[in-house]
């Protein structure tokens, strides 16, 4: 697991949480196996695009939005 796919999933699981939604109502919503969720949001494996999209879809934001706060993140950790 590379450090931004973990800050990506940082990032994602903080707007899930931000906006009031559970793992389990994201992945209903976005079409995303609940598993696959899981694995993404542990840092195990890579978010695709169309998954970032789906997930932004569900939580009324971007997919640029979602990259931006793990891009942030991994500044800050780099600094």
């Amino acid at each position: 697991m590379d450090t931004f796919t973990r800050r990506t999933a940082i990032a994602v699981q903080a707007a899930i949480e931000a906006a009031g939604q559970t793992q389990l109502g994201v992945a209903e919503e976005s079409g995303i196996p609940r598993t696959t969720l899981i694995r993404r949001l542990r840092g195990l494996s890579a978010f695709t695009v169309a998954e970032l999209e789906a997930i932004a879809a569900v939580l009324g934001t971007t997919v640029s939005n979602l990259l931006a706060a793990a891009e942030q993140a991994d500044a800050e950790a780099s600094a």
